[in-house]
């Protein structure tokens, strides 16, 4: 089965988000990659610009996806339960964020280890949603659009 290009796909504004924010994603793990060529000043901002994008714009992101997304897909579903995995997805990147956040600078290994951590938990995260839940919604473009509404996503605008 061939899957259809994005453009024709109902939930392409949620995908072209998750696309938008994948942009600074990558930048934790360039981070990641930098730090041992780092002073512990340059690593305080880079962790510090790190933890801004968390707080500010992917912890809302999750936040908006629990209240809408999953919402709908537990309907969709006929079970409401079903996006819990998802919701604990967001806890375990939060918890990860906080760790990486209370880390010290001077402590290279751990936080080089928390970046990469963070990166592949969130690329994860995105992987899922995007092949297994928004799939489901452009089976029923209805809800697709209930749920972008609410979101108030537009391609290449992101919620948060």
């Amino acid at each position: 089965m061939t899957t259809p290009p994005t453009e024709s796909l109902t939930t392409e504004p949620l995908r072209a988000e998750h696309r938008d924010l994948m942009i600074h994603v990558e930048q934790i793990r360039a981070a990641a990659r930098e730090l041992p060529d780092l002073s512990p000043e340059e690593r305080d901002v880079v962790v510090g610009r790190i933890m801004t994008f968390v707080e500010t714009t992917l912890a809302p992101h999750a936040r908006r996806e629990e209240e809408v997304l999953y919402r709908v897909i537990g309907d969709i579903l006929g079970q409401p339960r079903a996006t819990e995995p998802m919701i604990h997805d967001h806890q375990i990147i939060l918890e990860t964020a906080h760790a990486l956040g209370q880390t010290d600078a001077g402590d290279v290994r751990i936080t080089q280890e928390l970046l990469y951590r963070l990166y592949g938990l969130i690329v994860a995260h995105f992987r899922k949603e995007e092949d297994l839940y928004l799939p489901i919604l452009d089976s029923h473009p209805e809800r697709a659009a209930e749920v972008i509404g609410e979101l108030g996503v537009a391609a290449g605008h992101a919620h948060a």
